[in-house]
């Protein structure tokens, strides 16, 4: 500790100031600010004497509490209370905790304006320091304005001392805080300057410590929420605070001299020539190394103080620097907030955000075939993109926006504007190693956002189907809402069984979820030709017009296809109804404002059937030109006469037309029903009515159904009761069975196979009719799945290899309806595309296999075969492509050099291969048109329902039950299924010339059944196979064609046919 001069001689200072020298004490009557006897010693026994004469009363307090403590050690009644003092002395502590502590409102706009009130300290010590000559000085207090805020100040600072005091618990702690130190150094001499009236600018300086406790202010304020941030502002402060502090020091010394020397003026600075500012410009040009040399320390203790500060600063530089430069890498690049725009739309995207997931999602989402996309993707992802996609993300700046965050933050979700977004996409990983764990934390993202704003509506992709069942259970799902669970198993698996049924099914289906531009050119081969006419079209929602309100769904379809050229499939209720879908449903009468579902080429095309008037648009030809008209007045009337139940029955084309002309009244019938109607094939007639009920009753107490009547049941078998040895298999005579082969180790993910298998047991198909599913793969993967196959039934399971010929030939594969190729193996993170090795390798192996006559003798002893319908190279096989790229490998017919898109390629055009990332267009098709995916559900499914999907998430499997009526009723729904022209009763149609309208007309007139697309034989397998009764050729799908479209003789129709109550030999 240094000691100051009293009597040293100031210089007559530059600058004149006049003050009433009669009310200053000891101050020059020359200078009136230069005092005659120096009293700075006594701010700083003010500062020590407050300070060390609290510690000693601590620490005094501190003995007498530990040895009351120690005393009374073995009285259990002596409370902690009863230590302390009264319980109202503990709750005014426990308040000045909360308060201290920033935990309430109250206690955060506290100490933030304890805060700004030192800033201003600090800014009052920097004006004082450029405008003071002396660093003690003689005032009148009354008349220096810095003097009085910084009394205000220092008020305020005593005030929050003295709560700080009564918030501790630990005095001796308390009194140890940066906070106290400052406090009992810079308070004792300002309420000094006004007793003795002169200002002493000396130990201000520490009052810039407080600077290290800006980054808990920023904490109490919640603008810091992570590590990185705080460790910054920390080290900022500390740069902050340590430089200010050290000016402070050098100014202090700079203008006071050293002790030793009696404080020589000319060993300091010159008065009024060194200030703050200047001590700080000296310290920064130092510790940068650069070294102007325009102001430099004069006295010793001020060169010694810059020799500890830059070895300090060099330290610290070597220490900080790095890490703030870190710090600044690490910051998040995409922490802004998003900026609503009151003109667009938005989405927020999250879950499994990286390129290749995100290109093709943009791609279907901003696809040119849809003209209603003025809507901005906002990304939400907790990394930070890599270089190609933050490539793509600069591409598409206009219209894509990536934010780092999560959807389990709630500050993050008000980043990204959750609350007023148009819906929330949560993409999943379709490779992921843990399928549970996926999904887990996809429906966890979407608690998360349902507890900050349950309005908005959310689409969820899943990976198993059993997880849906706990989004019912978050209390803001509402499917009224829109919000949809997508489960990519559950469709894809549903698809390839509705494939089994109509072979190319799957195509058709996803293209009408998928967005793609017809393009066709004149070089393309005329198979691709007539597909590409075909595969653009979707399923969009149109109000029906007040035209066809009355009439029957089959009218209407058979109107809206032969006039409008538009394929209605099914009839959707207003939410406010209940939000239903009839899928091509019997005597369903259109109702007002009832929803059509139509495949079309575009919205446009889909008004037609709101614009549609027959009395204005009776004669009109090019049905482009179809506009809103003004008539109303003939639809109301009519409505209300069918509402009336004049039992009229015409088809609505008929009916639409000469209806005008005044032919139809309440008896007349354009078309009467046939009692015995002809089912796709020929048919025994219906039994009498008292056979009929009596098969009624012994049904009804057989459990042939499950207890939802939607698929077939038997009792549970166990894996090995249905295991099936090589040599049990090849004595067995298998015929149009399937063939489920699977590529999986003990431990792989699973499948989901009840999703493949349960299609194919639903109860619209009758059970002689149900065909026989083999499962060739490892027992124990299989195994971790049986739990909910063992109550299907005709299942087997034969442990094997389906890369073996051996099992494949015991098990008939010539023989199959088909063979579905699948692998649960997760793909390398080396080469991913390696995932579809297996497959690829077993396709092309079942394709070369040769099928000799010996072969089929062996197997032939028991059963007769029909030679003329096997073909060596006709198997026909579907495959699950894990990446669509690999297709190129399976197509002999087009060399693709380049990667192209998977519709246009054959072996998907013919229903032959599939893969996972089609299914990612389901979630655009899903936000633009929620309804496809509840049609496409209904119809790949079999007939699952949520009640379904909660009684198999339970675990207790499928269960039984009686045939009631209500269950009963759960058959009359459609079923996909492929109708062979020329053999069924409408064979008539199966030759050249003929109009694919006709038939449409007349399948849905006589049976109901409707028409959805053709499956067509190549021209080319045309030529080369001069036998046109085998089909097992190469076909191409042909999904809703134009009604000008003619047929071929070989054509195959896909179609969904109703369930026929009469058919009484197709039960078992």
């Amino acid at each position: 500790m240094f000691c100051f001069s009293q009597n040293p001689e100031y210089p007559e200072a530059p600058i004149k100031y006049t003050m009433k020298s009669s009310l200053v004490k000891n101050c020059s009557s020359t200078d009136g600010r230069m005092p005659d006897e120096r009293q700075w010693f006594y701010f700083i026994y003010a500062s020590l004497g407050v300070y060390f004469g609290g510690l000693f009363v601590v620490l005094i307090y501190s003995a007498i509490k530990g040895g009351w403590k120690k005393l009374h050690k073995n009285e259990k009644h002596i409370t902690e209370t009863q230590l302390l003092g009264s319980s109202f002395a503990k709750e005014i502590q426990e308040w000045a905790d909360t308060v201290n502590s920033g935990q309430s409102l109250a206690g955060r706009v506290l100490v933030v304006f304890v805060f700004f009130c030192n800033l201003m300290s600090m800014g009052l010590y920097i004006i004082d320091t450029t405008s003071q000559i002396y660093v003690e000085e003689c005032i009148v207090w009354q008349e220096k304005e810095t003097l009085i805020l910084n009394f205000a100040v220092g008020i305020i600072n005593f005030l929050y001392f003295s709560l700080r005091a009564l918030a501790t618990d630990n005095f001796l702690k308390f009194m140890w805080e940066m906070e106290t130190i400052v406090d009992m150094l810079t308070l004792p001499p300002l309420f000094m300057s006004i007793w003795l009236e002169r200002t002493w600018l000396g130990l201000r300086f520490f009052r810039f410590l407080i600077w290290f406790n800006f980054p808990d202010i920023l904490v109490y304020l919640r603008v810091l929420s992570n590590s990185s941030s705080i460790r910054l502002a920390q080290l900022v402060s500390y740069i902050i605070g340590g430089l200010t502090w050290f000016g402070g020091l050098i100014y202090l010394l700079e203008n006071s001299g050293d002790p030793w020397l009696e404080f020589a003026p000319e060993n300091r600075a010159e008065p009024g020539s060194f200030d703050y500012l200047d001590a700080i410009w000296f310290l920064m040009v130092t510790c940068s190394t650069v070294g102007y040399g325009d102001v430099s320390p004069n006295t010793v203790l001020g060169k010694v103080a810059v020799m500890f500060f830059l070895c300090i600063a060099i330290a610290s530089f070597a220490n900080f620097v790095p890490e703030i430069v870190e710090l600044l890498g690490n910051r998040p690049k995409y922490a802004g907030s998003y900026k609503v725009n009151s003109q667009r739309q938005f989405i927020v995207v999250c879950g499994n955000i990286n390129f290749d997931s995100v290109h093709g999602f943009l791609k279907d989402f901003f696809h040119p075939a849809r003209d209603d996309t003025n809507c901005e993707v906002v990304f939400l992802n907790k990394s930070e993109p890599d270089l190609m996609f933050e490539g793509l993300l600069k591409r598409e700046r206009t219209r894509v926006s990536y934010f780092q965050g999560t959807m389990l933050n709630m500050q993050d979700l008000q980043r990204v504007c959750a609350e007023k977004a148009a819906a929330v996409l949560v993409l999943c990983n379709k490779f992921s190693t843990d399928p549970k764990l996926e999904d887990a934390s996809n429906i966890m993202r979407v608690i998360s956002l349902k507890n900050y704003c349950e309005n908005t509506r959310v689409v969820i992709q899943l990976l198993q189907y059993n997880n849906k069942a706990y989004l019912l259970n978050i209390p803001g799902w509402d499917w009224r809402r829109d919000d949809q669970a997508l489960c990519l198993n559950e469709v894809k698996y549903g698809l390839m069984a509705q494939s089994v049924l109509a072979p190319g099914f799957f195509t058709l289906a996803s293209n009408v979820v998928t967005s793609s531009v017809k393009e066709i050119t004149p070089e393309m081969p005329r198979w691709k030709q007539e597909y590409m006419t075909t595969s653009h079209k979707v399923i969009l929602a149109e109000t029906f017009s007040p035209t066809f309100v009355g009439l029957t769904f089959q009218e209407v379809a058979e109107t809206c296809y032969l006039r409008l050229n538009l394929v209605l499939i099914a009839i959707e209720a207003r939410k406010y109804e209940g939000g239903r879908i009839w899928i091509n449903p019997k005597d369903k009468k259109v109702t007002p404002n009832a929803i059509g579902l139509f495949i079309t080429e575009s919205s446009d095309a889909a008004k037609r059937a709101w614009f549609f008037c027959r009395v204005c648009h009776d004669t009109l030809v090019d049905m482009t030109k179809i506009r809103k008209c003004a008539c109303k007045r003939l639809a109301k009337a009519r409505y209300e006469y069918y509402s009336e139940s004049k039992d009229v029955h015409c088809n609505g084309y008929d009916r639409a037309f000469l209806a005008g002309l005044g032919g139809i009244n309440g008896n007349l019938s354009i078309r009467k029903k046939n009692p015995s109607r002809d089912g796709l094939r020929q048919r025994k007639p219906s039994q009498t009515e008292s056979d009929k009920e009596t098969e009624d009753l012994v049904e009804s107490s057989k459990m042939t159904y499950d207890a939802t009547g939607c698929f077939h049941w038997c009792t549970s078998r166990t894996l090995d009761e249905c295991t099936l040895s090589r040599q049990e298999a090849t004595v067995t005579m298998f015929s149009g069975h399937i063939i489920v082969a699977i590529f999986a180790e003990e431990d792989s993910p699973l499948l989901g196979l009840r999703n493949l298998v349960m299609p194919l047991r639903a109860s619209n198909i009758f059970f002689n009719e149900l065909r026989h599913v083999v499962i060739l793969g490892n027992s124990e993967f299989v195994r971790r799945e049986w739990h909910l196959l063992k109550n299907l039934p005709k299942i087997s399971f034969m442990e094997g290899s389906p890369m073996s010929r051996a099992d494949l030939r015991a098990l008939k594969i010539k023989l199959c309806r088909t063979c579905i190729l699948l692998s649960a193996k997760a793909p390398e993170k080396s080469e991913p595309v390696l995932a579809d090795k297996e497959i690829i390798m077993a396709a092309l192996n079942i394709k070369s296999m040769n099928f000799g006559s010996d072969f089929l003798n062996v197997n032939s002893k028991d059963e007769e075969v029909n030679l003329s319908d096997v073909n060596a190279n006709g198997i026909p096989i579907i495959l699950d492509l894990a990446f669509s790229s690999n297709v190129r490998y399976l197509d002999d017919h087009e060399m693709h050099i380049n990667n192209i898109e998977l519709y246009k390629t054959l072996p998907y055009a013919s229903g032959c291969t599939m893969a996972r990332g089609i299914l990612d267009s389901l979630m655009s098709a899903t936000y633009f048109n929620a309804s496809a995916l509840r049609v496409l559900r209904q119809l790949v499914t079999g007939g699952a329902s949520f009640e379904l999907e909660k009684s198999l998430a339970e675990g207790a499997g499928l269960r039984g039950g009686y045939s009631t009526p209500e269950t009963l009723e759960a058959r009359n729904r459609v079923r996909v299924e492929e109708i062979i022209l020329r053999d069924s009763s409408w064979a008539r149609f199966a030759q050249y010339g003929a109009r694919y309208a006709d038939l449409f007309a007349a399948a849905i007139r006589e049976q109901g059944t409707l028409c959805v697309g053709i499956y067509r034989l190549l021209e080319e397998e045309k030529e080369d196979n001069e036998n046109e009764n085998v089909d097992v050729q190469l076909r191409v799908v042909l999904g809703t064609p134009d009604n000008t479209t003619l047929l071929q003789p070989t054509d195959h129709i896909i179609a969904l046919v109703q369930w026929e109550e009469g058919d009484k030999e197709k039960r078992e």
